[in-house]
C-alpha cells in the first residue's frame, strides 16, 4: 500500500501555483489595454498599450528598438535619443508600421492624423508621451 501525500505540502504547492498565476496575470495588465486619444491633447502609452482615435483607428506602442538617452542625474556628453516602434491600424483594418526617432524624426502621418512623439520617460517600462492632431 502506498502512503498518501501529506496534506500540507499539497496545499502549499496549490497555493504557490495560484500565486504564480495571479502574478502573471497582474504583470500583463497593461498589455493590450486601450486608451482614447483626444486630438490636440498629450497622452501616454506604455509598451503594448493602444489608443483609439475618433475615426476608430488605433495606435499601438509596440517596442523601443534603440535607446541611448542619458539617464536622469547623470552628466553625459551627448543627450542621446531613442527609436520607438508603433503600429497604426486604420478603421478599415489596414495596418502600418511607424518608427519614430525622438530627436530627428518625432512626427509621422498615418491616415488623416499627424502623430508626434513628445517624450519618453525613464519609468520601467518607459511610457511614451504622444500628441495626435488631424492633418
Amino acid at each position: 500500500m502506498r502512503p498518501l501525500l501529506p496534506a500540507v505540502p499539497l496545499a502549499a504547492a496549490l497555493l504557490s501555483g495560484a500565486l504564480a498565476l495571479t502574478a502573471c496575470a497582474h504583470a500583463g495588465q497593461n498589455a493590450g489595454s486601450s486608451k482614447t486619444a483626444t486630438p490636440g491633447q498629450a497622452f501616454s502609452l506604455a509598451r503594448g498599450e493602444s489608443a483609439s482615435l475618433p475615426d476608430r483607428s488605433q495606435l499601438r506602442f509596440v517596442a523601443i528598438s534603440a535607446d541611448s538617452r542619458c539617464p536622469p542625474k547623470v552628466q553625459c556628453v551627448w543627450a542621446g535619443d531613442a527609436v520607438l516602434e508603433f503600429e497604426w491600424t486604420g478603421a478599415d483594418g489596414a495596418k502600418s508600421a511607424l518608427s519614430f526617432n525622438t530627436v530627428s524624426d518625432a512626427g509621422k502621418n498615418a491616415g488623416g492624423w499627424r502623430i508626434q512623439v513628445q517624450g519618453l520617460d525613464f519609468a520601467e517600462p518607459p511610457n511614451a508621451t504622444l500628441k495626435v492632431d488631424a492633418e
